[in-house]
């Protein structure tokens, strides 16, 4: 099998494939009249139309989009097609990527041949991530996802009802070997600010900054979540907000750096697989990571389970305090005092989570 243009060559076996799929939808095909498509006149002036989607949407309700078609020798098999953007209904319920595999040529591996294919091509065009939707009810299409890199971001209900899972993939565009070291802007700070009873602006703060990184990053795709201990209600914490966001390619700073340092945050630290940048009233830390790096992934645990666990909700409070009646030259070092009883406690989540 290999991936070329559209192409008239194929109109004969265009047609056979269009008799196995009758009445069924074939995706990532771009046929809006599929009965102008068995006269040949007719297959050739749609060609044509598919292939000028490629720099001319097809109309303002459409992207740009490169359409491909597997294929063995003369035969067409399916079709595949990588959008240039997301609007908002691709953003929702479509992806960058669809594609169909005609009845007769399944369980080849096709798909999935095909889908890597389309992922380097996305490469090539400089998009950093693909997303990708498969109905819930079609586990062969998170498959082929998945074997392809796939990273499963969140589940949606169409008009109709259908359950659609959204999975992203990296193309590995703008990857940059990252840094090596652990540059500390400024270096050492002493710890100042001591523990405030929690306080329900911190929400409040955190929303405004999801907003304001939202704004300097348009069309990025970013996840912002509120971690560290301003996010748990009931938990003592220094009245500094912590955001954990994720991007597609921590490397690829021109991308999210200079979009956040323009907005008035500054860079605070650059380590591997990192970025720190803060307000300059110190007050908010801004935390970059790449999609479905593991510090995101525990944050989120250790948040999700002192929200729920009263217990060691208090146990982590009692600790901080006890810190706190230290002075700390280097506040990395009060954060790494906490190590300890953070692992603990993320021991005992991951346990709740998954009980023998």
């Amino acid at each position: 099998m290999e991936l070329v243009a559209p192409s008239p060559r194929y109109f004969p076996s265009f047609v056979r494939s269009l008799r196995e799929w009758g009445d069924a939808h074939q995706d990532g095909a771009g046929i809006r009249h599929a009965a102008t498509l068995t006269d040949r006149v007719g297959f050739e002036r749609w060609v044509d139309q598919i292939l000028a989607e490629e720099t001319v949407p097809a109309s303002p309700a459409h992207v740009t989009c490169t359409y491909r078609w597997m294929v063995d020798g003369d035969e067409y098999l399916g079709s595949i097609a990588l959008r240039h953007e997301l609007n908002d209904w691709l953003r929702e319920y479509g992806g960058h990527v669809g594609y169909g595999v005609r009845p007769s040529a399944r369980g080849r591996g096709l798909a999935s041949a095909a889908l890597a294919g389309t992922v380097r091509l996305a490469a090539e065009r400089g998009m950093p991530e693909v997303m990708l939707t498969h109905d819930a009810t079609n586990p062969a299409s998170g498959r082929v996802i998945e074997h392809n890199g796939g990273r499963y971001e969140r589940t949606v209900v169409d008009d109709e009802g259908h359950r659609l899972l959204h999975h992203w993939i990296r193309t590995g565009a703008h990857a940059a070997a990252d840094v090596v070291d652990v540059d500390i802007v400024g270096g050492p700070e002493p710890l100042r600010v001591g523990l405030h009873d929690h306080d329900p602006a911190w929400a409040t703060r955190f929303a405004e900054h999801r907003a304001r990184i939202t704004a300097a990053l348009p069309g990025l795709h970013v996840t912002i979540e509120h971690i560290g201990s301003t996010s748990v209600p009931g938990l003592a914490a220094k009245p500094i907000v912590d955001v954990a966001v994720s991007v597609p390619d921590v490397t690829d700073e021109a991308a999210y750096l200079e979009p956040l340092l323009a907005a008035g945050y500054v860079l605070r630290v650059r380590e591997p697989g990192h970025r720190l940048v803060r307000t300059p009233e110190r007050d908010a830390h801004v935390h970059v990571y790449e999609h479905g790096a593991r510090e995101v992934d525990d944050y989120l645990l250790l948040r999700d389970h002192l929200r729920r666990d009263d217990a060691d909700r208090q146990r982590y409070e009692d600790v901080k305090r006890g810190l706190m009646t230290r002075s700390w030259d280097d506040s990395n070092a009060y954060a790494d005092a906490k190590t300890t009883v953070i692992d603990a406690i993320k021991e005992r989540a991951r346990a709740a989570d998954h009980p023998s």
